[in-house]
């Protein structure tokens, strides 16, 4: 049988970037299993031109989505037709909807994709077969199949933002010297042609595409600065200044494109009219290397090659991003490759915007968001920092019936259980550089150094074989002595207040195994009347949700009823 010829009217052009336009060709959706281009020589025909019309005008020339959504859909539109192709069913049929959810629903069962994966391919199905005028309320489930799996961006610690901010700055400075001094070197250069130099941590790399990444350097100090986010960030235009109070501020409105709305992206410490020095040049260096290289555009960030520029997109961030990984291996507070991300810059800034000011309503009028969707996506700040944060909540005991004011109370707190007390600022200056390890115990509490000296001397104390000794990953579990160390904190969450208490629990039920309560007195008075102070220097509404926990719900899984303690 003669190939059917290719057809023209079925591709459709969409813009799916700042300036980055595709073809999508329908042409794909004529044979089984809607095949890829390279696959079309040998793939069968399908006999379905008059559906595949429908499909293409109806995405086409719908006006209420955007370009990359009418991409994502017939991305999506490509992955239902191979699997019903292959089940043999009709794509436009109730038998093919229960049979696409059914189908999906297993493969989250299996852990192939993530649920929101899963919800996100059936969710456009179900959209394309509703414009296409199908009753999808009876052909779909009625039931939340899948839930909706919150997952919010990660901030950067502060080891990380430095490690970061100490790479990003001197290679963006070197590069932009080298452009200004000779810009059409760079401008009409191959992309693989070698124009430059950098020398940073003992090494001297030469440099490829210099201008494009240069660009890409200043897009990741831009968003460092201003929290916008990616598309935002890759739409902005030269900035337009103005003097206010002998300070530039650099301010512009961006539109918003999937929120359908403008924000307005401001240069320099955010909320305030101040710009920081540091800040003025360098948005200062961006202008003029912008204006060196594209004088007559408006944009501000540029792909660069073969005498031409573009518009700097999403998918050339990771060359440049790749690069720094390949030549200077900066890795993240968890031992993985640390990427800057435009998303983790914003969630940065937001959450120690937060955490200064309390001020929810302020920071998403900041970010361009609700509080909804700040709540949601970037108030979880870094778990690294919460840890510390965690680590640090050492408040003090008995402050209100002893002592006069903060400074005496933490004095008494010192001296009561021995523990170091420090204002979060001081415990971050104090351990962020160090390599302990902190981590919650057993009990409840925190312990700042569990592989410390006190780790060898239980594991002596243990008689531990001369092999283990010798090995520094077995940590402290003297539990017992926990609240007479200095590396103990108090860890000021719920959970783990339920189950210091439910520890404090299980000690109270062994007064049945000793012969009297003199001796129970003898073993434990010390250490109970330490935790009773411990767990009253908690905030009293987390004390409070402990308790109804406790009472609730029982013991803690660590510390279940019926388990006494025992020594």
């Amino acid at each position: 049988m003669k190939k059917p010829e290719h057809r023209e009217d079925l591709v459709l052009t969409l813009k799916i970037g700042i300036e980055h336009l595709v073809n999508f060709d329908f042409n794909r959706f004529r044979f089984l299993s809607a095949p890829g281009k390279r696959q079309l020589e040998n793939a069968e025909f399908a006999y379905r031109d008059v559906q595949v019309e429908r499909w293409f005008n109806v995405i086409a020339e719908s006006q209420e989505l955007r370009d990359k959504t009418k991409h994502g859909y017939a991305i999506d539109l490509a992955r239902y037709l191979a699997f019903v192709d292959l089940k043999g069913l009709e794509p436009e049929s109730e038998k093919a909807a229960h049979a696409w959810e059914k189908h999906l629903v297993e493969k989250v069962r299996l852990g192939s994709i993530r649920t929101n994966t899963a919800q996100k391919l059936n969710s456009s199905i179900k959209c394309l077969l509703k414009l296409l005028e199908h009753p999808v309320e009876q052909w779909f489930s009625p039931f939340g199949l899948f839930r909706s799996e919150v997952l919010p961006t990660t901030a950067y610690s502060d080891k990380e933002l430095k490690l970061l901010l100490r790479l990003i700055y001197p290679l963006f400075n070197q590069l932009y010297r080298q452009i200004i001094k000779s810009p059409e070197l760079h401008l009409f250069a191959q992309p693989r042609d070698f124009t430059a130099e950098v020398e940073l941590k003992g090494k001297r790399i030469e440099v490829a595409g210099t201008a494009t990444k240069c660009f890409t350097l200043g897009y990741f100090l831009m968003s460092y600065f201003t929290w916008a986010n990616a598309t935002t960030l890759l739409s902005m235009q030269k900035f337009k200044h103005e003097n206010l109070s002998k300070n530039l501020v650099y301010s512009q409105s961006v539109l918003k494109s999937r929120a359908n709305k403008y924000v307005t992206i401001s240069i320099g410490d955010n909320n305030v009219q101040h710009v920081p020095k540091h800040a003025l040049k360098f948005i200062e260096k961006l202008l003029k290397l912008s204006n060196e290289i594209a004088p007559e555009s408006e944009h501000l960030f540029f792909r660069v090659g073969r005498g031409k520029f573009t518009a700097l997109e999403q998918y050339h961030l990771r060359d440049t991003t790749n690069w720094m990984l390949e030549h200077f291996n900066q890795i993240d507070d968890y031992g993985k490759p640390l990427r800057p991300m435009a998303k983790r810059f914003r969630a940065s800034g937001s959450a120690r915007f937060l955490d200064l000011t309390g001020d929810a309503l302020g920071t998403a009028s900041l970010l361009g968001n609700t509080p909804q969707t700040l709540s949601r996506h970037y108030t979880k700040g870094s778990p690294i920092e919460n840890q510390k944060q965690l680590q640090a909540a050492t408040y003090t005991l008995e402050a209100v019936a002893r002592c006069s004011d903060i400074s005496e109370s933490k004095n008494y707190a010192k001296k009561q259980l021995d523990v170091e007390v420090l204002p979060y600022e001081a415990f971050l200056n104090k351990y962020s550089e160090s390599n302990k390890h902190p981590q919650t115990t057993v009990i409840g509490s925190g312990c700042k150094d569990p592989f410390g000296r006190e780790a060898e001397q239980y594991r002596r104390k243990m008689n531990f074989s001369p092999k283990d000794l010798e090995v520094d990953h077995l940590a402290c579990s003297d539990i017992l002595k926990c609240f007479s160390c200095h590396n103990q904190v108090i860890v000021e969450e719920v959970d783990d207040i339920w189950c210091l208490m439910s520890f404090k629990q299980s000690i109270d039920d062994s007064l049945a195994d000793h012969i009297d309560s003199s001796q129970f007195e003898r073993n434990f008075r010390d250490l109970l009347e330490k935790l009773d102070l411990a767990i009253f220097k908690v905030e009293p509404a987390v004390r409070r949700k402990a308790q109804q926990k406790l009472r609730k719900e029982g013991r803690h899984p660590l510390w279940p009823d019926g388990m006494n303690y025992l020594f």
